[in-house]
């Protein structure tokens, strides 16, 4: 890509989105992987015993976090937009399911900066001189939105079906950890 076709501001905004979601996605993938039986009881309200049993399923879900900041790491290392794009749709896209699924917290820590930012990085890397059916900056966005409700519906159906029948572990009452099965 022509970085005279840049429109800088929106780009360089754009830039500093996914450098802010990177360096988010890093510190959840240290709270996940490494200080999770540290700090996750008091951050996520769960009791020890919850915490404890999950550690490693929190580890795994840390991991998938690096990735996403190494991929827009990655984009931002090669002033890439197709990559910061893609690693920006993950991140919202995965922030939709957590928001629907886990905590609605998601929503301003993952979801609405990783739109803003691919608004931003669409629109400023793509600027209306050079656009084409595939770089149209409207069209990306709306290709994202579609996919945010794709992924939307398909995380509805997937926690009334399978997490809902799942029992809740309240954090006052902790079990014994043999009593825990993941």
């Amino acid at each position: 890509m022509a970085l005279e076709s840049v429109i800088p501001g929106l780009a360089i905004t754009g830039c500093v989105f996914c450098g802010i979601i990177a360096v988010i996605h890093i510190y959840i993938f240290i709270l996940e992987s490494i200080l999770w039986r540290k700090r996750a009881a008091k951050s996520f309200k769960l009791s020890q015993a919850v915490v404890d049993a999950s550690a490693g399923l929190a580890a795994n879900q840390g991991f998938y976090n690096l990735l996403l900041a190494a991929g827009l790491i990655w984009g931002l290392a090669e002033l890439n937009a197709s990559t910061m794009l893609f690693f920006l749709a993950a991140v919202f896209t995965a922030g939709i399911f957590g928001v629907i699924t886990s905590s609605p917290r998601i929503l301003i820590v993952q979801v609405i900066p990783a739109l803003l930012g691919f608004i931003f990085v669409a629109f400023g890397f793509f600027p209306t001189k050079d656009w084409s059916y595939w770089r149209h900056p409207l069209y990306l966005v709306l290709i994202l939105i579609g996919a945010g409700l794709v992924t939307a519906i398909l995380s509805f159906i997937i926690k009334k079906k399978f997490l809902d029948t799942i029992p809740k572990v309240s954090s006052r009452l902790a079990p014994a950890n043999d009593d825990i099965h993941f």
